[in-house]
């Protein structure tokens, strides 16, 4: 086992210094990049253990020599177990490098199903039942079984993602082009817009800014974050406003980081960089605490009741009518939650906004153009 911890040592000390490499350029779309470095990786991987298995088959009497000896029994049994045990460690090579992998590119689930594979899913019950069966040589055999098992698994989730990103299936990351209008924003205006899961509060901003020209954020500010850290956008989709449940178990097993306060404070930088630089609309991510000492910022909350939100959610977001209710409360509590750690305010509170409104009141285009005459009326110029 020491031998054995001393190879994964090896192994994880590549695919960790890997990670920067895996996040940034997966968070860039540059998938060629990825491709080319999960190669390195796994070349680099397979062949230190390819070199293992070699010595383990070979010598591992000499090896066994520097941990512990014994008579001629204790060594017969000793080289037995060795070679039996660690039969299939080229597997290593893959199984350990492809948990880190995805792992940097933010899909912790296939991270955790790999961290616990090997370990806990197969081999405690190849011990138990290969023991059981065949006695003590049952039990050193359940090794390889292990080993086997969680490089099929590995494999296959690995070729998928490969296939992943030979597609590279890119989302579109353009911002909205400047538009020209009848009316100029003679100050650089900021509109934040947070909003209730369903209440329709992202199409909202979305035709503010279209209506008044200016520059629309929600996405791409993933895009900045992702070049700013190195992390994979979809890593930072999924946990810029909440914390994942895995992510203490990944960092036990693969050291990996939790990057919750990081890309909160990346987030902020990248908000005001951009509020500075465009009139803009911000959607969420709490741009209203974040921007609550700059000038010309109108901080709106957009609403509604749950019987609109579900028809929504089901429409637009696809989900199932009888866990609509259910996935609309859970995500305004994570938003809920979020808000109040970094800001240590009550999120919905009327008192941290400007503008609080009932999308259903009006409508999502008609609230849009109620919004837009606020700030026509205080912040355009008539040309």
């Amino acid at each position: 086992m020491k031998i054995s911890q001393i190879l994964n040592s090896i192994i994880i000390g590549i695919a960790a210094g890997s990670q920067p490499i895996f996040g940034y350029n997966y968070g860039a779309r540059k998938f060629d990049r990825v491709k080319s470095a999960l190669k390195i990786v796994l070349g680099l991987s397979v062949i230190i253990s390819t070199i293992a298995f070699i010595l383990f088959q070979t010598i591992p009497d000499k090896l066994i020599s520097i941990f512990g000896s014994g008579d001629e029994n204790y060594m017969e049994f000793a080289c037995l177990a060795f070679r039996t045990y660690l039969l299939l460690c080229i597997c290593n090579g893959v199984q350990i490098p492809s948990g880190i992998f995805f792992q940097a590119i933010g899909k912790s689930i296939k991270s955790a199903i790999l961290s616990l594979s090997r370990q806990i899913l197969f081999l405690i019950p190849a011990l138990v039942t290969l023991g059981s069966l065949f006695g003590i040589i049952g039990v050193l055999y359940a090794g390889p079984v292990a080993d086997g098992l969680a490089f099929v698994v590995a494999s296959i989730l690995l070729i998928l993602e490969v296939k992943y990103l030979k597609k590279g299936n890119e989302k579109s990351q353009a911002l909205i082009d400047d538009t020209s209008t009848d009316n100029q924003l003679d100050k650089q205006v900021v509109i934040t817009m947070a909003r209730e899961y369903g209440s329709g509060g992202r199409y909202i901003g979305r035709l503010i800014a279209d209506k008044l020209g200016i520059k629309f954020y929600d996405k791409d500010l993933i895009a900045e974050v992702a070049k700013e850290t190195g992390l994979s956008e979809e890593y930072i989709e999924n946990n810029e406003q909440k914390r994942s449940s895995l992510a203490g178990l990944n960092n036990g097993y693969y050291f990996g980081l939790d990057n919750s306060d990081e890309l909160f404070i990346k987030e902020a930088e990248v908000i005001k960089k951009l509020a500075n630089e465009n009139a803009c609309v911000i959607i969420g991510r709490c741009a209203d605490f974040i921007l609550k000492d700059k000038e010309n910022v109108i901080k709106v909350f957009v609403y509604s009741n749950m019987e609109d939100k579900m028809k929504r959610a089901i429409e637009i977001y696809g989900l199932d009518k009888t866990k609509a209710e259910k996935e609309i409360k859970r995500m305004d509590k994570l938003r809920a939650n979020h808000y109040k750690h970094y800001t240590e305010k009550e999120w919905g509170n009327h008192s941290n906004y400007d503008v609080c409104i009932n999308s259903d009141t009006f409508g999502v285009e008609k609230t849009a153009e109620l919004i837009c005459q606020m700030v026509e009326d205080k912040f355009v110029t008539q040309l």
